[in-house]
């Protein structure tokens, strides 16, 4: 019986994909003139935050723009966090961190992406993707000084080549 209970902890933990924790040189916010009521503000804020598929990403986004109108700039990278967060949940992704134009991406242990997908990654990334050597588990994305647009969407772009 033990090793059954012990069997059966080590599958719930190979498929529960980690908590994410995101460091990055910018944020979004809802404008005020957007969303002028904080309580209705802080609503959205927490829709966004607790959406953990692709699937309900649409939705709330549906939903916001029924409700508020277009989405503005402004907003567009509290969404792509949002985005951000579901690929790296699927790709076991620990944590992204950004430190002056560099992104520091940390699977975890149990991470699902192929290494031929990484290997693929990093020849085709032109010199702004890269493994750090002394520690296998990371891969360096260069992004320079680019926008918080530009930033989300080569995020974005080049965590879900890695997505099988």
């Amino acid at each position: 019986m033990l090793d059954e209970a012990v069997a059966a902890l080590s599958r719930e933990s190979r498929d529960e994909a980690p908590e994410v924790y995101l460091e990055l040189e910018y944020s979004g916010f809802i404008p005020d003139a957007y969303i002028p009521d904080p309580m209705e503000k802080m609503e959205v804020y927490k829709k966004i935050a607790g959406v953990s598929t692709n699937d309900e990403f649409d939705r709330v986004y549906r939903e916001i723009e029924d409700r508020f109108g277009p989405v503005p700039d402004e907003m567009q990278s509290v969404l792509a966090l949002a985005e951000i967060r579901i690929i790296c949940r699927r790709l076991f992704i620990t944590s992204i961190k950004e430190e002056k134009g560099t992104l520091r991406v940390e699977f975890s242990r149990l991470s699902k992406v192929s290494v031929d997908r990484i290997v693929r990654m990093v020849r085709e990334g032109a010199g702004k993707v890269s493994i750090d050597p002394r520690m296998p588990n990371f891969l360096l994305l260069k992004t320079g000084t680019i926008g918080l647009r530009e930033k989300s969407e080569f995020l974005k772009d080049r965590l879900a080549l890695l997505v099988s």
